[in-house]
């Protein structure tokens, strides 16, 4: 919102808590009074309340971000997150909106936090290697994912279908460049018989009888995408990464930014698969599953078209047709036309050639890390649009993924737990 500047000439911009006083002032209050009722046991909850308070009145959300970094599954049952975040909402991809997430800690996540942990600076050097001299490896110190079981998702956070499957926050200010962020993994949604069910029919109706071998609908492996996703966001040239003092947002644009930022978090959840191989957490069977889910991830975002109703990229379809474009390029992925789908229905299907796969995926690793690191505008411009509408876009094939991923129903969500 703006109004009228001092000398009249032209606009200045009003923080939300100057424009929407009113409602802020009762957000605040309302946190606090919840904060009055924290038992002493949840002290960080307590203290994230009563910080995220303070901020909803002065618009400064770098103290709330650092009472909130301070909380995770160890020292809180809870999970809480109120506040300006994502951009996705925003026209122009620069503002956040407001979210509210709140959620139980799901004790089962600990198996990938007690094994991921120790990797975390490994994964922040190994990225940096690969980038080369144009990005330095900083000492990160990022909590590994927590899993969490969503109690109520409101804001710009509720949608009409689908949810939110992971996240990694926040995107900027000093805990984020410092890599001290939190990444969660909402372990509760997408879980239940029927969404299982959907999600292998619509592999078999892409995938090969030979690559759907490889499907798997264990908890256990299908979120590990999701959680090196988010890891990711907080290694290499990150969402608040500045070249020649300038934000991503500034070099490459809003839309553009956001969406080589999640390129290089999916890409990243595809990358480090091999780290974990390499260290003995997954074997060469298991990290085929993990990647064929990434697979059938990105046909589902694929489907719902590169752009929205008023013309503005998709960043999660845009990056999921750069990945099968760019992985199809270099022969990991090849589309056979003529042979039926594992279905035994849909004429024609993808193969995934998994002897070159993880080749390629570094090569892209590669590409998208060196295109953030050194602002390289016109190589992100050539990068999107080649595989999103332009020369090799028809690797996609994004119409026979529109056609048999839309037949099926997709989730609304009532959100609850049993305590």
């Amino acid at each position: 919102l703006v109004k009228h500047s001092p000398d009249g000439k032209g606009f200045v911009a009003l923080g939300y808590n100057l424009a929407y006083s009113k409602q802020m002032k009762e957000i605040a209050a309302e946190l606090r009074a919840c904060a009055s009722s924290i038992s002493e046991g949840e002290v960080p909850f307590k203290n994230y309340l009563l910080a995220a308070a303070a901020s909803f009145e002065t618009n400064d959300w770098e103290p709330a971000d650092e009472a909130w970094s301070r909380m995770n599954g160890s020292n809180s049952k809870w999970y809480l997150r109120i506040g300006p975040d994502e951009v996705y909402y925003e026209p122009c991809n620069r503002k956040a909106g407001f979210h509210v997430s709140f959620a139980r800690i799901d004790k089962d996540g600990i198996y990938w936090q007690k094994r991921l942990s120790p990797l975390r600076q490994e994964m922040e050097d190994k990225l940096a290697s690969l980038i080369g001299p144009a990005y330095k490896a900083r000492q990160v110190k990022v909590h590994m994912p927590d899993f969490i079981e969503i109690l109520i998702n409101a804001g710009d956070s509720r949608h009409a279908s689908g949810a939110t499957v992971g996240q990694s926050l926040p995107n900027w200010g000093p805990v984020a460049k410092e890599g001290r962020g939190r990444t969660v993994v909402m372990s509760n949604l997408y879980t239940d018989p029927d969404s299982l069910a959907i999600q292998k029919a619509k592999a078999s109706s892409l995938l090969s009888s030979e690559s759907m071998k490889y499907f798997t609908d264990d908890k256990r492996l299908g979120l590990l995408d999701i959680i090196l996703h988010e890891a990711t966001h907080n290694f290499g040239p990150y969402s608040d990464y500045k070249i020649d003092d300038k934000r991503p947002g500034d070099i490459f644009g809003g839309a553009r930014a956001s969406i080589l930022e999640e390129l290089k978090a999916q890409t990243g959840a595809l990358f480090f698969v091999k780290t974990l191989v390499d260290h003995g957490l997954l074997t060469e069977q298991e990290a085929r599953r993990v990647w064929l889910h990434s697979i059938a991830w990105c046909f589902g975002h694929i489907s719902r078209g590169m752009t929205d109703a008023q013309g503005r990229p998709k960043p999660y379809s845009q990056l999921a047709a750069i990945q099968i474009g760019f992985l199809s390029s270099a022969g990991a992925i090849e589309f056979k036309a003529d042979q039926k789908a594992a279905n035994g229905v849909d004429k024609g299907c993808f193969q995934i050639h998994y002897d070159k796969f993880f080749p390629a995926v570094e090569k892209l690793m590669k590409k998208v890390g060196s295109i953030k690191a050194t602002g390289d505008k016109k190589a992100a411009d050539e990068l999107i649009t080649s595989y999103t509408s332009g020369k090799f876009s028809n690797l996609v094939h994004q119409k026979e993924i529109a056609t048999r991923i839309l037949r099926h129903p997709k989730a609304s969500f009532v959100y609850s737990i049993t305590m």
